[in-house]
This record gives structure tokens, C-alpha cells and sequence, in this order.
């Protein structure tokens, strides 16, 4: 029985070697294109690669592997570094607190961004731990990375669970199109780089054709009650967790997007918005055919949603200032052009950004969705864990609009030492009793990544070296700082993506010092090395340009929301006396005449 799966191991990771070798793709060369490319090649015109999915991340410190190639690292001692789920369980707190000025939808915004620059490169059907129980190491996959658990463990115990699957990012290793120096494992990404809501239109040629009509501009939508909706996905039992084809599951340019309630709704946003300004833009130019007219919609969208990006969401979690002090946001003098776009700028996400410092938003994750009513009152709440990856709950009577309405007006958690047990616990359960532990996963994914110290990233960054336990407690938020010196054998034991995520913020973001250097540094790159940036000459004309300005999360979701009419001016944040909620007629609109 061994030798046989064995064998079939080996012949899995072979045949995986093979088709990639089979698939490379001939190098590229670019002439002056001046659109945007689906899978992000020839944005930059010398290195046509850069940005393109299933390339490597970018590495901002070396990997740290125990090995110097693949193998986790482990403490000074040469033992093994603590339990990533004992890590999660002793450091974080459960109670969800409510923040007091920031709501649901700047959460979710957050992932969707996420999901639209990073997603790494698994091996779907991997067992490495079934039903709870570890798979012997004589028949696990190689690739196999599991997740202990103690069995004293506060929750996870009781249901006999032992460990938490997890299956090693793939990497150059395995990959035969991938250049490889050093020897040493870099981790692939598998989507495009760019803010260039690859989400919504895939990440090639091939997935968006899949999405469209090839009519009048058009991606494809179902009509259900009088309403478009997602189109539902072909395999929805392989795709969702769900039991069967009655149940909802919808097909866009990301298979993320069924994960939660709230993200599917983003999603149905903007690919709704660019069917309203394909339509649009039909009628303005009638000879236009539907090519020019899918072309056209999707500029004027991804536009769209940068300027949310850079404009509205970012300056809330990074900080405006912070934002002006590292570049990301251009020096521009309205109604002017950014200028400072540079073809040396690799776009390239980084592995600590991915991997670590974007997933410092999980602190902020509710863990109930409530319900709202048009007249702003809340008529219950559903689990978050009840509908991951099972989308459904959207269809059933009036949820939607309840949901809509709960995300806009609901806050979101605050970011300190505290996770919603939904995720803490309950992640992923799919019906059963317990599910899995976001954080603890973040761990040992930085750990899969060869993520380097806590320390190698402060020095990467310019800040100072904590040389002391009472050192790091004066700059980690309580009450992790009291008792991280128990988890690790030495303070140089300590990981990135713990010591990261536990500092006190930095500036006007609410971040740490360390990961708010690596979150700036990325946003910075993915603008000044994005040659199709919005705000770059030649993209669009001075007047276009000035319309894009006026685009905003407000109008997005009041055009493109089932039955929403009145809205705070921005949904990003909590109503009050400054922010009210207006009939949307009221909110700014983007004057397509100009694409006339």
C-alpha cells in the first residue's frame, strides 16, 4: 500500500512538472499598446512579464528557509518553532468590538482588493489531514504542511481535531516556466498584479471570453425575478460548498468570490457597473461594435476603482499622510496628470505583502452579518460561518437587500489583539461543528513562504532593532506584548507575521510600523509601475479624466445595488453629522458624454 501511493505522489508532482513545461509561454514582445492587456503583459514595454500571472513574488528580504531551499524555517535552537495554532489561541483575544467610525463595507473592500492582486499558486484535493486526523508521513504528498493542534486545545480538543490541512503554495521548484536562482523556493502567484479588477474579467483572454456575451459590450448575467444577477457557475457542487445545482454559485473572473455573502455582493457591483456603462456607451455611439464597447467599459470601470482605491479606502487604513509621505498618492495639480510613472518600477507583488502584511485586515472581520431594514433598524443577523463559500442566503426572500443594507450601515471589528471566533474557530466549517483558524493559517503560510525574522524586517525598513522583551512590549499592543516572550525560545525566534501584526499603528494608518512599510511600499509600486494608472497622461483625455474624479463606492452600489435608493456619501464610513445618508440622485455621477 505504501509503494502504491507513493507512486501515485510521484506520478502526480510529475505529471504537474510536465503540463507546466508542456504550457510555457513564449517570450513576448511589445510594441506601443496602448490598452490594457487581460493577463497584464506589455504593461511595462521592456520587461513584458512583469505583472503577469503564475510568475513568482517579488522577495523584499531574503527567504529564510532551514534549509536554504524549501523547508520551513525553524527556531536558533534548531527546534521547532511554536504551534501556529497555539500562537493564535494564546495571543488573540475573541471579543469583537465594534469600530466607531468605519463600516462593513470598507472590510470587504479590503479583501476584494486583495483577491485582485494576490492569489497564490495550491494544489487543489491535497489531503493532509482528513477528518481531524493527521495523514501518516509515509502517505502524505510531499507538499503537505499541517497544522497541529494541541490536544488541550480550548475548542478544537473536544471535537477530537488533531490538525488543520494545508497543502505548500507551489512553487519555482515545480515549475518549469519559472527561472530559478539561487535554488531556493519562490512562491507563484496566479493572477495578475495590477488594481485591474482581474476579479471581475479573469486573467486571461481565454477566462474572459468565458464571462462575455460578445454583444453590444456586454459580460454575461442571469435575469432571475425581474433582476441580472451573477451567472450561476457550471459546477457549483466542485466549486461551492454546496449539496447540489438548487443551491446559488456564481461564475466570475475569480473563484474566491463566493466566499462570503458581503464579497459576492462587491462582485455583482462592478461587473453590473460594467454592463451599465457598456450600455451607456451604446447609445452614445451607435456605430461603436461590441469589441470598443467592452474595451471602453472596462477602462472607464478599472478607472473607477482605482480612484475608490487610492482616494477613499486607502487614506482609512494607511493613512493620507502616511500615503503622501511614501509617494503613493501622485503629486498632482488638479485637473491635471500624475507624472510620475517609471518603467524601472517592478509592479510585481511581494511575497510580505501577500503573505503577511494585507492580512493584517483579518483583525477587522465580523464575525455576524447583520440584517437592516430600509428604515436603518436591524432585524437580526446571520453567521458568517454559516455561508462561507455558499452564497445562497442571497437569493432567499429579501436577504439581499437586508444584506446590502447591513454592510453599508454595520461596522466592522477594531483592529487590535482580537479575531472573531467565526474565523478563529469556525472558518471554512461547511456545516460541521468546527472549521478552521484563519490566523494560525496566516502563520504557517508565512512559514510555507519562507518568510524571514521580525527583525530582518524592521532593518529592512529603517526602523530600529528590539533588542529586549521589554523593548518589544513598549511597542506590541496589549496583551499580546506581555506574554509574546513566553511563545518563543528567543527574541530573534520572533516571526514577521506575528511581531507584524501585533505593533502598535503608525502614523494616521492604523497598521504597524513594519507592515505599514511594506503596504505602502506595494500600494506605491502598483500605481507608479502601473503604465495604464488612471491618472497617467495618455490614458485619458484632461476632460475624461476630470469625470473619473467624481467616481465613488457611494454611486457604485447605488447603481448597482437591488433596490438601494439612499446612502451615506461615503459608505466607507459610519453615518453622523458629517457623513449623512442621501436619496442617491444626490450623489455625484460620472458624465459619460465625454466618451462620446
Amino acid at each position: 500500500m505504501n509503494a502504491i501511493l507513493e507512486l501515485l505522489i510521484a506520478v502526480t508532482l510529475l505529471s504537474t512538472l510536465t503540463h507546466s513545461q508542456a504550457e510555457c509561454p513564449e517570450k513576448r514582445t511589445c510594441d506601443d499598446e496602448r490598452r490594457r492587456s487581460l493577463d497584464g503583459s506589455c504593461n511595462n514595454l521592456n520587461n513584458a512579464d512583469w505583472g503577469t500571472p503564475n510568475r513568482p513574488y517579488a522577495r523584499l528580504v531574503p527567504a529564510q528557509y532551514a534549509d536554504g531551499i524549501w523547508e520551513p524555517a525553524r527556531a536558533r535552537s534548531g527546534e521547532s518553532l511554536p504551534s501556529a495554532r497555539k500562537l493564535s489561541v494564546k495571543l488573540l483575544g475573541e471579543t469583537e468590538m465594534l469600530h466607531l467610525r468605519n463600516t462593513l463595507v470598507a472590510m470587504q473592500f479590503g479583501q476584494f482588493i486583495a483577491h485582485d492582486m494576490s492569489f497564490t499558486a495550491d494544489a487543489d484535493g491535497i489531503q493532509c489531514c482528513a477528518d481531524g486526523k493527521m495523514i501518516p508521513q509515509e502517505f502524505a504528498s510531499p507538499r503537505c504542511l499541517p497544522i497541529e493542534v494541541a490536544e488541550d486545545d480550548i475548542v478544537m480538543s473536544d471535537e477530537g481535531i488533531e490538525c488543520m490541512n494545508m497543502v505548500r503554495t507551489k512553487t519555482t521548484l515545480e515549475d518549469g516556466c519559472s527561472p530559478q536562482e539561487g535554488g531556493s523556493a519562490e512562491q507563484l502567484s496566479s493572477v495578475t498584479a495590477f488594481l485591474d479588477l482581474s476579479v471581475v474579467y479573469g486573467n486571461s483572454l481565454e477566462q474572459s471570453n468565458s464571462l462575455r456575451t460578445f454583444t453590444a459590450g456586454q459580460m454575461g448575467v442571469q435575469q432571475r425575478n425581474g433582476k441580472p444577477w451573477l451567472p450561476s457557475h457550471p459546477n457549483k457542487t466542485q466549486t461551492c460548498a454546496v449539496k447540489d445545482d438548487s443551491s446559488a454559485c456564481y461564475l466570475t473572473g475569480d473563484v474566491r468570490s463566493n466566499q462570503s455573502p458581503h464579497l459576492t455582493l462587491i462582485h455583482q457591483a462592478f461587473l453590473l457597473e460594467h454592463n451599465r456603462l457598456a450600455s451607456e456607451l451604446a447609445a452614445l455611439n451607435p456605430d461603436w461594435d461590441d469589441e470598443r464597447l467592452f474595451q471602453e467599459a472596462r477602462r472607464i470601470n478599472v478607472a473607477q476603482y482605482q480612484n475608490i482605491v487610492y482616494y477613499e479606502w486607502l487614506p482609512i487604513y494607511l493613512g493620507r499622510q502616511n500615503m503622501m509621505d511614501a509617494g503613493v498618492l501622485p503629486q498632482v495639480e488638479l485637473p491635471g496628470f500624475a507624472t510620475d510613472y517609471d518603467a524601472t518600477v517592478d509592479p510585481t507583488v511581494s511575497n510580505e505583502f501577500a503573505t503577511a502584511a494585507f492580512r493584517f485586515f483579518h483583525f477587522i472581520i465580523a464575525g455576524h452579518l447583520d440584517l437592516i431594514e430600509e428604515s436603518k433598524q436591524p432585524t437580526g443577523s446571520i453567521r458568517l460561518s454559516d455561508w462561507f463559500n455558499d452564497p445562497t442566503v442571497l437569493e432567499q426572500e429579501n436577504k439581499y437587500e437586508l444584506l446590502s443594507r447591513g454592510m453599508i450601515f454595520q461596522p466592522h471589528d477594531r483592529p487590535n489583539c482580537h479575531i472573531t471566533p467565526e474565523v478563529k474557530h469556525f472558518l471554512f466549517r461547511h456545516g460541521g461543528s468546527i472549521g478552521v483558524d484563519l490566523k494560525a493559517i496566516d502563520i504557517q503560510r508565512a512559514r510555507d513562504h519562507g518568510l524571514a525574522s521580525y527583525h530582518d524586517y524592521r532593518e529592512y525598513c529603517g526602523l530600529s532593532k528590539v533588542s529586549s522583551w521589554d523593548e518589544l512590549r513598549a511597542i506590541i499592543r496589549p496583551p499580546p506584548g506581555s506574554v509574546i516572550a513566553d511563545a518563543y525560545e528567543t527574541l530573534d525566534d520572533l516571526e514577521f507575521a506575528v511581531g507584524g501584526a501585533l505593533e502598535r499603528p503608525f502614523g494616521d494608518g492604523m497598521a504597524g510600523p513594519t507592515y505599514a512599510c511594506i503596504l505602502l511600499d506595494q500600494f506605491r509600486r502598483t500605481r507608479v509601475g502601473d503604465r495604464f494608472y488612471f491618472e497617467n497622461e495618455r490614458v485619458f483625455s484632461s476632460r475624461q479624466l476630470m469625470e473619473l474624479r467624481k467616481a465613488s463606492m457611494a454611486r457604485l452600489l447605488c447603481d448597482n445595488t437591488h433596490g438601494l435608493k439612499e446612502i451615506q456619501q461615503n459608505p466607507f464610513f459610519l453615518v453622523n453629522d458629517t457623513n449623512p445618508v442621501v436619496p442617491c440622485e444626490q450623489i455625484s455621477t460620472v458624465n459619460l458624454n465625454r466618451w462620446r
